[in-house]
């Protein structure tokens, strides 16, 4: 065979040059198809470069190390419920922003795969990756918790607890999906995933539509006062509320 060819025949078989761009794509793609597929444990730099088809020089050149890879990729499928309250509809009462929080949450858990998968690995595993990631989606809630803690004004009742109750059990209700239903809800069927979503709009409702207390007491103590109870038992009455 000629050198010319030879030349030829090797160019024609060897895969065009790939952009930085392009490249920085093949691994992000190979590593959303590792970890669909089996989850976060099984995944590892040389299977991701080797189904994107580069050197691992190539993967820490985009990437750096493989604990720098894993934050910017689990960053970009993480549920962050601060990027949510930007995409709310502004001007919207705080019971609608509240629900359309915990709406956006069930919803997008429900069909985001890699998300259900990190938080698998996150129960399943320690390690710095999956501490790193809880943390930063804690750091990330704790504007949320303050922003609704005001809304309610003076009340015994904590929202960070409400909130911890309602994602986690969102997040085990979707975790859970294909093992069995919960509580007869099955959120595989649209009919369970409406049931959920009422759900939402009525523990908002009734969170966030609530009498105040102080306005219940004073209230009742007008009633009385009208009625002419005295001061005294006005008082206890109230101090019983």
């Amino acid at each position: 065979m000629s050198n010319n060819l030879l030349y030829m025949t090797k160019n024609k078989s060897r895969r065009p040059r790939r952009s930085s761009h392009e490249l920085r794509n093949d691994i992000l793609n190979a590593a959303t198809e590792i970890i669909g597929e089996e989850g976060f444990a099984k995944s590892s730099l040389m299977r991701i470069a080797n189904l994107a088809n580069v050197e691992s020089t190539v993967f820490h050149r985009h990437f750096g190390d493989w604990e720098e890879f894993m934050d910017s990729f689990t960053r970009k499928y993480d549920y962050w419920f601060s990027d949510v309250i930007d995409s709310v509809e502004k001007n919207q009462c705080v019971e609608k922003e509240f629900s359309s929080i915990l709406h956006r949450l069930f919803d997008e858990l429900n069909e985001d795969v890699i998300m259900q998968k990190l938080l698998k690995w996150e129960i399943h595993e320690t390690n710095v990756i999956t501490k790193r990631t809880a943390r930063m989606r804690e750091f990330n809630t704790v504007p949320l918790i303050r922003h609704y803690q005001r809304a309610l004004g003076e009340t015994d009742i904590r929202i960070g607890a409400v909130l911890a109750l309602l994602t986690g059990g969102i997040y085990y209700l979707v975790l859970h999906k294909d093992r069995s239903p919960l509580a007869g809800i099955d959120v595989n069927d649209e009919s369970g995933r409406q049931e959920i979503h009422n759900v939402i709009d009525w523990f908002s409702k009734m969170l966030f539509s609530r009498p105040n207390e102080q306005d219940m007491n004073r209230n009742i103590a007008d009633a009385l006062r009208a009625n002419g109870v005295s001061e005294d038992i006005i008082e206890d009455c109230c101090s019983l509320l």
